[in-house]
C-alpha cells in the first residue's frame, strides 16, 4: 500500500492554499524570467528564442517557418517535473500523459494527433520495435527540450507525421568551476537528489560530471519507481577550431512503477456496483518491471573559417529490459448487471534494445548577388537490433472494488507464464528479432534576401527492415525521397506570417493479413501560420493551422485481428502559444489547441469518420507568476497555472458505441525564494514548494474502449526542494 508522510503534507497543502498557483515560462521564444529555476541545475547558454532541432542550423524561430516549441531546463526544474510527459503538459498541440499516473514505464503522448518520436542530441532513441525496451532520458539530464511540429522526415529520416521531441544533453560549459545540488520531497513518498559539477581542467579542456537518484511510490497501490542514474562528458579543443566532446551515461531502473490497467466499466462507463479507486492495481504485489541503459556519444566539430563548419554526431545505445505482470483485462468475468469480478492475464518479457546512429553535417554561408544562403549537406545513418521473448497466458480473477491478492504468483520468467486455462501446461515462449537500418543523405538551403525567408530541403532515404517471430521471417527495403518548402516574411512591425508544406515516412513493423511486413506510412502536411514579436519588448504571439494526412496506415480486422494496410488518417486544427513579460514583473504564457483527427479510411466501417485513440480534442493552459527585481519581495516567485483538456477520444467500446473521456480542468500552484536575499552567507541557496493538481481532481487521462480499458490522471501531487548553486 501506498504510505505517505502525513505530517509533511500537511505542511505542504497547508503553504500552497497561500498561492495563486504555477507558472511555467516555457514558450517559443521568450526568455525565461529570472529566477526561474537555475536554482537547481546550471543551464546551458543557448537562446530560447533560437532552435537547432527545425533547420539543424542555429536559426532564430521568429525566421523559421513552421511551429516549434521550447522548453527551458529552469522550466523543467522550477516546477519540479519528473518526466517528458510531465514537461510535455503546456505545450500546444501535445496530448500528454496517455497513461496518467501508469505511465513510469515509458513515455507516452501524441502530438498533432499521432504517436512522435524522442531524439537525444539530434540522434534518435530507438525504441523496440515490438516489445518494452524502450529508452527514457532523466528530465535531471535535460539541458531543453524542443518540439518540433509537423513532418520532419526531410532531416531525420523515418518520422512521424505529428512531428518530433529533440532533448538536449547538458554538456561542459566555459566556465572555471561551476555545480548545483538538490534535494526534494513529496507526497507519494517521492525523493530525489541531484547533483551537478564541472570546470575546466586546463586552458581547452572541460569536463561535467552530474547524476541524480530518485523515485517514488505510484498512485496505484504496490507501484513503486527507483532510478539511479549517472553522466559524464568531457570537452576537448574547446575555444579552438576543431574541438571533440565525449558524452556517456548510465541508468539503473530497480523498479519503474506498475502498469496499472483500470477496466472501463466503472470507470468511463457506470457501474451499478460503484467507482473503480484510483489507488486500484489489478496485478499483484509480485509484478516488476526493470530496465538498465547505457550509452556513449562523441560530438566533433571543426570550424574551417569563413562560416564552414563540419560536424558529426556518434552514440552507441543499449537497453535491457525484464517485465512481469499480471493485469486487468476489460471484460467482467461474470454476467451480473453489476459486476465486481474482472478477468485477468499475465505476461513476461525478457528484452535487449542495441542501436548505433550517427549524423554528418557541413554547414556554411553562400551569397549570390542580393541572396545570402545558409547551405546544409548531411548524411546519416541509423541502425537498431531488438531481441524480445515473451509470453501471455492467463490469470486468477480479481473484484475490482474489493480486491484480494496472492491467488497466483506474478511469471518471474516468459518460461514461468501460466495457459488460458486452469491446469494447462504452461505458455511457450515466442522470441522476436528485428532488425532496422535506414541510410540517407540530406540537403538544405535557407535563402534570405531582406525581410523574405525561404527554406528548401529534400532528402532521400534508404530502409531496411527484417523481422522473425516465432520463427517466420520476414525482410522489406525501401526507398523514399522527401522535401519541405517553406516561407517567412519579416513585416517591419513585427508580424511574420509563413507557410510550409512538408512530407514524411515512417516504417512500420506489422506482419500483414496477406504476407510480409507492411510498407512505410507516407505523410503530408500543409501549415500557415502568423508570428509576432510586439517591437522593442518579449511579448511573442504564435498562431498555425495545420493539415496532415497520413496514408498506407496498418489496420485491425475487430474480428479476426489481422493487419490490413488500408487505413488513411487526417488531422486538422489550430494552435496559439503567447508568451508576455508584463509590467510589475509578472510574466504570462497562454496556449491553445484545438484539432479535429478523422478516420478516413479503415477495415473496420465503424471507425471511418471516428477520431483516433488516445488523440484529445485540444485545450487551453494559462500560466502567470511574479518574480519581484525590487523591494522586499525581491528573490521570491510565486505562481500559478490552470490546464483544461477537451475529451480525448476512446474508441469503441464493447457496446458499438464511440465514446471520449470526461473534459477536465487542473490547477497547479508553486512558491520559490533566494534565501541570500536575506541571509547573504546562503546566497545561491533557494527554498521552494509546488503543487500540481491542488484540488485533488478525480479524472481520466486516456481509455481503449476497445479493450476495456482506462488510466486515470495524476492526482494532486506536492513537493519542496531545496537547492543550492555556486
Amino acid at each position: 500500500m501506498i504510505s505517505t508522510n502525513r505530517t509533511l503534507r500537511g505542511i505542504l497543502l497547508a503553504c500552497a492554499s497561500l498561492m495563486p498557483a504555477v507558472a511555467f515560462a516555457a514558450d517559443v521564444t521568450a526568455e525565461a524570467p529570472e529566477g526561474s529555476g537555475d536554482e537547481i541545475v546550471v543551464t546551458g547558454q543557448q537562446p530560447l528564442t533560437q532552435s537547432t532541432s527545425g533547420t539543424k542550423t542555429a536559426t532564430p524561430i521568429m525566421e523559421t517557418p513552421q511551429s516549434i516549441t521550447v522548453i527551458s531546463n529552469a522550466d523543467i526544474s522550477g516546477l519540479g517535473l519528473q518526466s517528458l510527459n510531465q514537461a510535455l503538459r503546456y505545450v500546444a498541440g501535445v496530448t500528454a500523459e496517455q497513461r496518467g499516473s501508469s505511465a513510469d514505464v515509458y513515455d507516452q503522448f501524441k502530438l498533432r494527433g499521432f504517436d512522435a518520436p524522442t531524439y537525444l542530441d539530434g540522434l534518435k532513441l530507438f525504441p523496440s520495435a515490438t516489445g518494452y525496451a524502450v529508452p527514457q532520458v532523466d528530465v535531471s539530464r535535460l539541458d531543453r527540450i524542443e518540439v518540433v511540429k509537423g513532418p520532419a522526415s526531410v532531416l531525420y529520416g523515418q518520422s512521424s507525421p505529428g512531428g518530433l521531441v529533440a532533448e538536449s544533453s547538458k554538456l561542459p560549459l566555459d566556465r572555471d568551476f561551476y555545480g548545483a545540488v538538490a534535494g526534494t520531497y513529496g507526497n507519494y513518498d517521492l525523493y530525489r537528489v541531484d547533483a551537478d559539477v564541472g570546470g575546466r581542467a586546463s586552458s581547452n579542456i572541460l569536463w561535467r560530471l552530474y547524476g541524480s537518484a530518485n523515485g517514488a511510490h505510484s498512485q496505484a497501490d504496490y507501484g513503486v519507481r527507483r532510478r539511479q542514474t549517472v553522466s559524464g562528458a568531457a570537452t576537448i579543443g574547446d575555444g579552438t577550431p576543431t574541438s571533440l566532446t565525449v558524452l556517456a551515461n548510465y541508468s539503473h531502473d530497480p523498479r519503474n512503477g506498475n502498469y496499472a490497467v483500470f477496466p472501463a466499466l466503472g470507470t468511463l462507463i457506470p457501474n451499478a456496483a460503484g467507482t473503480i479507486k484510483t489507488s486500484f492495481y489489478g496485478g499483484e504485489p509480485g509484478d516488476f518491471f526493470k530496465r538498465d541503459q547505457a550509452a556513449v556519444s562523441a560530438f566533433f566539430r571543426h570550424d574551417f573559417g569563413g562560416s564552414w563548419v563540419f560536424k558529426s554526431s556518434l552514440r552507441y545505445q543499449y537497453v535491457k529490459s525484464s517485465l512481469g505482470i499480471i493485469y486487468t483485462g476489460g471484460s467482467p468475468a461474470t454476467t451480473d448487471a453489476a459486476p465486481s469480478l474482472f478477468s485477468r492475464f499475465s505476461y513476461a518479457t525478457r528484452e535487449q534494445n542495441n542501436g548505433w546512429t550517427y549524423d554528418n553535417t557541413l554547414t556554411g554561408v553562400v551569397e549570390t548577388g542580393p541572396l545570402k544562403h545558409t547551405v546544409l549537406l548531411g548524411v546519416d545513418r541509423q541502425v537498431s537490433h531488438s531481441r524480445e521473448l515473451y509470453a501471455f497466458g492467463g490469470a486468477t480473477n480479481i473484484n475490482v472494488f474489493n480486491p484480494v491478492y496472492g491467488s497466483m504468483p506474478t511469471p518471474q520468467t516468459p518460461y514461468q507464464v501460466p495457459g488460458y486455462v486452469a491446469g494447462a501446461p504452461l505458455q511457450t515462449p515466442t522470441l522476436a528479432t528485428t532488425q532496422q537500418r535506414q541510410q540517407g543523405i540530406y540537403a538544405q538551403d535557407q535563402i534570405a534576401i531582406e525581410g523574405f525567408r525561404l527554406t528548401l530541403s529534400g532528402r532521400q532515404d534508404w530502409a531496411r527492415q527484417a523481422s522473425e517471430t516465432g520463427g517466420v521471417y520476414s525482410q522489406q527495403h525501401n526507398q523514399k525521397f522527401t522535401y519541405r518548402v517553406g516561407g517567412l516574411y519579416l513585416l517591419p512591425f513585427g508580424l511574420a506570417p509563413y507557410a510550409s508544406y512538408s512530407t514524411s515516412f515512417e516504417p512500420q513493423a506489422s506482419q500483414l493479413a496477406a504476407g510480409g511486413l507492411a510498407k512505410p506510412s507516407l505523410g503530408k502536411q500543409v501549415e500557415a501560420g502568423l508570428k509576432y514579436q510586439v517591437p522593442g519588448t518579449q511579448i511573442i504571439a504564435t498562431a498555425a493551422w495545420f493539415n496532415i494526412e497520413q496514408t498506407n496506415v496498418v489496420v485491425s480486422d475487430p474480428l479476426t485481428f489481422l493487419a490490413y494496410q488500408v487505413g488513411k488518417v487526417r488531422s486538422r486544427g489550430v494552435e496559439a502559444e503567447v508568451t508576455a513579460p508584463l509590467p510589475y514583473d509578472f510574466y504570462a504564457h497562454v496556449a491553445f489547441s484545438r484539432q479535429r483527427v478523422k478516420q478516413l479510411d479503415d477495415v473496420n466501417p465503424a471507425n471511418i469518420g471516428q477520431s483516433l485513440i488516445g488523440v484529445g480534442k485540444g485545450g487551453i493552459t494559462a500560466n502567470l507568476d511574479w518574480s519581484p527585481k525590487s523591494g522586499p519581495a525581491q528573490g521570491l516567485t510565486i505562481g500559478g497555472a490552470w490546464r483544461h483538456l477537451n475529451g480525448v477520444y476512446a474508441g469503441i467500446y464493447f457496446d458499438g458505441v464511440a465514446r471520449y473521456t470526461p473534459t477536465y480542468d487542473l490547477f497547479d500552484a508553486l512558491a520559490r525564494y533566494e534565501i541570500g536575499k536575506i541571509v547573504p552567507r546562503l546566497d545561491g541557496m533557494t527554498v521552494g514548494i509546488d503543487a500540481k493538481n491542488i484540488f485533488d481532481k478525480k479524472y481520466l487521462s486516456s481509455c481503449y474502449s476497445n479493450y476495456g480499458w482506462c488510466w486515470y490522471g495524476n492526482r494532486r501531487t506536492v513537493q519542496g526542494t531545496i537547492g543550492y548553486r555556486w
